[in-house]
């Protein structure tokens, strides 16, 4: 992970994303890059909204650039850098992601008090959704802690072949992690499963998959979530499979407002 895109409004809740930002920097030996994003002031002066968007830009990047000088003062070493822009911010983070090789958006959420005002429809979603580069998303109350331990939700029901790569790069983020990965499958047609599922890794490898048996499928991961010790919930992102559901805006918002994990969305 050469690049680590960290988006910021200069809220506690951004902030807390970059500290684990810098955290993951830290140990991939990953450089930092921070935006914001400003829409652009509707004035019908047209000389009063020309200054107001230089007021603007001078206080963004002066925040920036304080924000820049704590992370190397608190994290020596760290490279980080910044930029600043006006535009929609999610299409502009989008349209930026595409200028450069990022391998890693980390952004925060407010969790069970905010989850459809910052979450859904707003630009962390958007972003989720939409990025070509793995996603994490923090909750608000979520402090750093090394990943030791990640979980995967999957779906047994489509072919391995399917979504080997996909797999495999997961497996790969858990190397990098230093991490181990436990693979489950939520259970919600009641169908009694004889014997162990498995699949195999190109390395010869076997992959257990548990079985959570649950009404519905954030039932049955936030119950792996709370009996398990885990730091962090990978999702695959799909545009099919029982996993694609975790992106319906109820499903993933119970998922987020009732356990504080760390999410990270890899795409397909």
């Amino acid at each position: 992970m050469k690049k680590i895109l960290v988006p910021t409004d200069f809220s506690p809740l951004s902030d807390n994303a970059l500290d684990f930002a810098c955290q993951i920097a830290k140990q991939m030996k990953s450089e930092i890059i921070l935006i914001n994003i400003q829409s652009l002031p509707a004035n019908d002066d047209a000389s009063m909204a020309i200054e107001l968007i230089k007021t603007i830009e001078d206080s963004a990047k002066k925040r920036l650039k304080t924000q820049h000088d704590e992370i190397k003062i608190e994290h020596e070493g760290l490279k980080i850098s910044t930029h600043f822009s006006f535009g929609i911010p999610s299409l502009a983070i989008k349209e930026y992601l595409e200028t450069k090789e990022f391998n890693l958006v980390v952004m925060g959420t407010k969790g069970a008090t905010g989850v459809d005002k910052f979450l859904f429809g707003s630009v962390a979603e958007s972003i989720s959704k939409h990025s070509s580069c793995p996603v994490i998303i923090v909750h608000a109350e979520n402090k750093y802690k090394p990943v030791k331990h990640i979980a995967v939700p999957m779906d047994i029901n489509y072919k391995f072949g399917e979504s080997h790569k996909m797999i495999q790069k997961i497996v790969e983020y858990a190397e990098m992690f230093t991490a181990d990965l436990n693979w489950f499958y939520v259970n919600t047609s009641k169908k009694d499963y004889q014997g162990d599922i498995h699949y195999m890794l190109e390395d010869g490898k076997k992959n257990d998959i548990e079985i959570i048996d649950g009404d519905t499928v954030e039932q049955g991961v936030e119950r792996y979530c709370q009996t398990n010790s885990l730091d962090l919930l990978i999702i695959m992102k799909r545009d099919y499979s029982l996993v694609h559901q975790l992106f319906h805006r109820n499903v993933f918002g119970e998922i987020l407002q009732h356990q504080s994990l760390p999410i990270m969305v890899v795409h397909y």
